[in-house]
């Protein structure tokens, strides 16, 4: 049984700037070739422009350095000014830092635990930890991994899987959304993946920990691509999870955007 990932809606207004985008191109083009170099020509029959357009897009790039052009070989490679670029987006899409003041101030909000949970080789990493009552805190290693199956955080993520994933996560027997493998209710996740699209979170009513409930939220990145997600754990009543589901959605949908994502 497959589960069909859910289309995001675009906007019908999208102005461009056909020079801009085919610098792009362009770079993205530089990026991907792994072997030598690139030619005027080939960069050019790549990205689908005309020569004098390319030689012009790249003498621009070079001027800021941005490309570098090899004057023996007359070829072309991504240039030094893109490292401190790099290095700037990547502390600010590092999905930890991002997610800390959030996800610190849901905690607080509903005086609950919440994990920020990191997809990796079908497996979640807890990476962020943050407590709500002082009272009251669940145990949960730094670092710990789930699998991307578990509980409330496996109904959250595996939904907007690609089809091909979810085909395989499934034929490896290795499911674990409601408990053991021998629980797993085709039918049921079904159900539960489909709120979760609806309501933006998915909810375990003590199935993996006696007496803990659970309520998570997907995490998307600037691909439009689930990459993480929120999870909240705690002894609150069924009564709460329509609340805390809502908030929990948010942060997530909050995260999502300043990831880069276009939710």
């Amino acid at each position: 049984m497959t589960f069909p990932v859910p289309e995001k809606p675009k906007s019908a207004y999208n102005p461009t700037a056909p020079a801009v985008e085919q610098a792009a191109q362009l770079l993205f083009c530089l990026g991907k070739n792994k072997g030598h170099d690139m030619g005027l020509t080939a960069i050019c029959k790549e990205i689908g422009i005309h020569k004098s357009k390319g030689y012009s897009i790249l003498n621009a790039l070079a001027k800021y350095d941005l490309v570098t052009r090899d004057h023996a070989s007359k070829t072309y490679s991504l240039g030094p000014a893109l490292m401190p670029l790099a290095q700037k987006a990547k502390e600010k899409f590092d999905i930890t830092a991002v997610a800390r003041d959030h996800l610190q101030q849901l905690a607080e909000a509903t005086k609950t635990s919440v994990l920020l949970g990191i997809i990796c080789n079908d497996q979640v990493f807890i990476t962020g930890k943050y407590d709500g009552n002082e009272s009251v805190s669940v145990t949960v290693n730094l670092y710990q991994s789930l699998p991307i199956t578990h509980g409330s955080h496996g109904k959250a993520v595996f939904g907007y899987l690609p089809l091909e994933e979810q085909e395989r996560l499934l034929s490896s027997g290795q499911v674990f959304f409601h408990g053991s493998p021998e629980d797993f209710d085709p039918k049921r996740l079904k159900s539960e993946l489909s709120f979760c699209r609806e309501k933006g979170y998915a909810v375990d009513q003590g199935r993996m920990s006696a007496g803990i409930n659970a309520v998570s939220a997907p995490i998307f990145d600037h691909n439009d691509e689930v990459a993480a997600c929120v999870i909240i754990l705690g002894t609150f009543q069924e009564d709460r999870f329509e609340g805390i589901g809502k908030m929990i959605a948010e942060t997530g949908r909050v995260i999502s955007r300043q990831l880069g994502a276009r939710i």
